[in-house]
């Protein structure tokens, strides 16, 4: 049996699974039984004392020994079966037993048609109730059948334990209820993990199995040379996700690695194809090589004369080329003093454009500030209408006030002397005012006049301004055409002395040439015993091309195995 990672999966979780379910039908179990059993004791205590409460009333009196019997009052106890069974349908049907010492001597328990009395209690109840008088609450084995059971001492008028009597319910009942709630919800539990396993398994076979599957499927591919696979498209930030995109990424360099190694071997085919190509010719070109090597020392001859007639010819051109130096010389010196007269020129351009932006800047910023000057004008003749609103309105209360003095009579005469006095006041300042506002109006108009001025002088300067920088642009373009001049005939005078001194040195050269030549005889035999082994040397090669050439084709066979 082949165990894939969906058997694995699925072994697990239903392993999972009947793990949970027995952990939480076991857990499941002991609560509800805990809980049965913590109800049946809470209904025991309330049956007990529903007991009491019903032998009080039926039968009054204490409890006492009689003849060595039980009894109750005046009724006996012993062999009365009555009393219990009328206990046991009071409390449900609960088992209800009376016992005189550690003696059944009453129960409403039938055993094969028989009422077991005369029978003895356990020993935890006697321990408990009859040594220690306190009340037993527990499970019991009653009779052989296990009992959660609550009994209380039989206590005489004097407090002494002359007997027990106890109620129960067998736990066998409760058991089977418990077991029944277990029962039912282990069914429902069961249906949920079956639902569980069902989406948790239809999950993983989507999420994690199926690509697993579908990267083990790629990958054969990959292995079976294949790599125009198509690769799982990674979703997400997963363990899976990362593996496609390891996949893609190693397809992708295989990929690039193969038709790089194919490139190669093309590239390496080329090669020694044309490497084979280029021994045959060398080969060839070796035996012409010889062929040249006579040719050559019988030509000999002929270039001495040659070289002879060349150095009468250079003696001739380095005279030339002196006279030519002396006079690039003299040309350089006046480029040079017309390269310096020009700069002059173009400082003092540029010094006087300097000095009419000084100037653009202080008539604009006269301007600015008689123009601000006319703003302040305006503003004071605000101020002064105000002032001579304030002393007319002055002007009319203190004649408002003279006629309110006069109304006094004697009275009002030294108000209105203080009225007079803020009349006149007013008055004087109204005319002031006046004679403000006259004088603000010429200035305002000489200010005007001024503003207009300074701004055609401004005009006037910047277009000065303009006309010298047109002058200085020119200017400058005439320092950079002298300059150019000068460099071009220090490079003039460089390639005379450049000139001067190779002419020199060919005629030099042509005396050493015409001892090369003489030379060249005897190496042309040389170069022919060189050609001949070069031509073996050019054969081992095209042999070498050859095996080079068979190797690149097993490589391409090799590559070609791969599917891209």
């Amino acid at each position: 049996m082949k165990w894939t990672i969906r058997k694995k999966i699925n072994l697990l979780l239903i392993t999972c699974i009947l793990l949970m379910i027995t952990v939480i039908t076991i857990v499941d179990y002991t609560d509800a039984k805990n809980n049965l059993l913590e109800a049946v004791n809470t209904k025991l205590l309330s049956d007990i004392q529903l007991g009491y409460e019903y032998l009080d009333a039926k039968i009054p009196g204490d409890w006492n020994i009689q003849d060595n019997e039980l009894y109750k009052g005046d009724v006996k106890i012993v062999g009365n079966f009555d009393i219990v069974d009328k206990l046991g349908d009071l409390t449900d049907g609960n088992a209800v037993t009376i016992f005189q010492f550690d003696t059944r001597v009453s129960t409403n328990i039938v055993e094969n048609g028989n009422r077991p009395i005369n029978t003895k209690a356990p020993k935890e109840i006697i321990a408990a109730v009859l040594e220690q008088k306190e009340r037993y609450t527990g499970s019991a084995d009653v009779l052989g059948s296990m009992y959660e059971v609550s009994t209380d001492p039989i206590l005489n008028k004097q407090g002494e334990v002359i007997g027990m009597w106890a109620t129960g319910i067998p736990l066998e009942t409760y058991n089977n209820t418990a077991m029944e709630s277990v029962i039912k919800n282990v069914v429902v539990l069961l249906i949920v993990s079956i639902l569980m396993f069902v989406i948790i398994s239809w999950f993983l076979q989507r999420q994690i199995i199926a690509p697993i599957n579908q990267l083990s499927a790629n990958a054969k591919e990959l292995a079976d040379l294949n790599l125009n696979v198509k690769i799982l498209n990674p979703k997400g930030q997963d363990e899976i996700a990362n593996l496609a995109q390891a996949f893609n990424a190693m397809k992708t360099r295989i990929t690039e690695t193969i038709n790089v190694v194919a490139n190669s071997a093309n590239q390496i085919a080329s090669s020694s194809l044309v490497l084979a190509e280029s021994s045959r010719q060398t080969s060839e070109a070796a035996n012409q090589v010889a062929l040249t090597m006579n040719d050559i020392a019988s030509g000999t001859s002929t270039q001495s004369d040659q070289a002879e007639h060349i150095v009468k010819m250079m003696q001739k051109t380095n005279d030339e080329v002196a006279n030519s130096l002396q006079k690039a010389e003299a040309t350089l010196e006046r480029a040079i003093q017309s390269t310096h007269i020009a700069r002059k020129g173009e400082d003092a351009i540029n010094e006087a454009i300097k000095h009419l932006n000084s100037v653009t800047q202080t008539v604009s910023y006269a301007t600015d500030s008689i123009q601000k000057l006319g703003k302040r004008s305006e503003e004071i003749g605000g101020i002064i209408t105000v002032i001579t609103g304030i002393a007319e309105q002055t002007n009319l209360l203190a004649l408002n006030a003279a006629i309110e003095a006069a109304r006094a009579g004697e009275q009002g005469k030294g108000f209105a002397v203080v009225a007079s006095e803020v009349r006149q006041l007013a008055e004087q300042s109204s005319l002031a005012s006046g004679q403000i506002t006259s004088l603000i109006k010429d200035i305002q108009a000489e200010t005007a006049v001024t503003v207009r001025t300074m701004e055609s002088n401004l005009l006037a300067v910047e277009e000065q301004v303009h006309i010298i920088s047109k002058g200085g642009n020119a200017l400058q373009e005439i320092v950079e055409q002298v300059v150019e001049t000068e460099q071009g005939v220090k490079e003039m005078k460089s390639a005379f002395t450049h000139v001067n001194d190779n002419s020199l040195d060919v005629q030099q050269a042509i005396h050493d040439i015409s001892r090369i030549i003489e030379d060249s005889a005897a190496a042309t035999e040389e170069i022919a015993a060189t050609s001949e082994e070069q031509h073996a040397t050019v054969a081992e090669i095209s042999q070498n091309s050859e095996e080079l050439a068979e190797i690149s084709t097993n490589l391409q066979n090799e590559v070609n195995k791969f599917t891209i």
